[in-house]
């Protein structure tokens, strides 16, 4: 039982499952784009939601490709066995163990959230890299140093797209 619990939440750091709030906020940016006249509040939306996408998207996609090819640098093994082998873990994949690529990807999601809201109480987003790290040591699927060097390295590459995202998006205005 306490292993689905852990599952559950090893999913908040997968890639496919963080795609499902970037499509919702593509479908209301042009969602909101369709309203004439549109609102100041609209407008003001519109602009956040496009400077979010413009950050998150790049973000988490670093954040996981960064830790896959990262996996395949260090080619640290895992300390399960990926099933159909005897004693093996359901959760264990057959990649290599270090960085954590699901706390690198939900890490690059709530840093990109954080640095555009800015707000004290968005810090509290960053129980989630905990949780989803916590969730892939109690599967045995990584080692608490898989799940520090993914969190360091998600909140690297995001904040690197947030350095230069000023020229990254020079003809950001043309976009979306």
């Amino acid at each position: 039982m306490a292993e689905i619990f852990w599952y559950f939440l090893t999913l908040f750091g997968d890639p496919a499952v963080l795609s499902l709030p970037v499509v919702g906020l593509f479908s209301l940016y042009f969602l909101l784009g369709k309203r004439h006249p549109m609102s100041a509040r609209a407008k003001r939306d519109r602009r956040i939601i496009k400077a979010l996408l413009l950050l998150m998207v790049p973000s988490v996609i670093i954040s996981f490709a960064g830790a896959e090819l990262l996996k395949l640098a260090f080619q640290i093994p895992r300390g399960c066995i990926p099933c159909p082998a005897p004693g093996c873990s359901l959760y264990c994949p057959f990649t290599y163990s270090f960085p954590s690529g699901h706390t690198a990807t939900i890490t690059g999601f709530v840093t990109a959230i954080f640095l555009l809201r800015r707000k004290p109480k968005f810090i509290l987003l960053y129980i989630l890299p905990v949780l989803v790290g916590a969730s892939r040591i109690a599967l045995r699927v990584h080692t608490p140093a898989d799940v520090l060097g993914g969190f360091i390295f998600g909140l690297c590459a995001t904040l690197a797209v947030w350095r230069f995202r000023k020229r990254l998006y020079r003809w950001e205005e043309e976009i979306l």
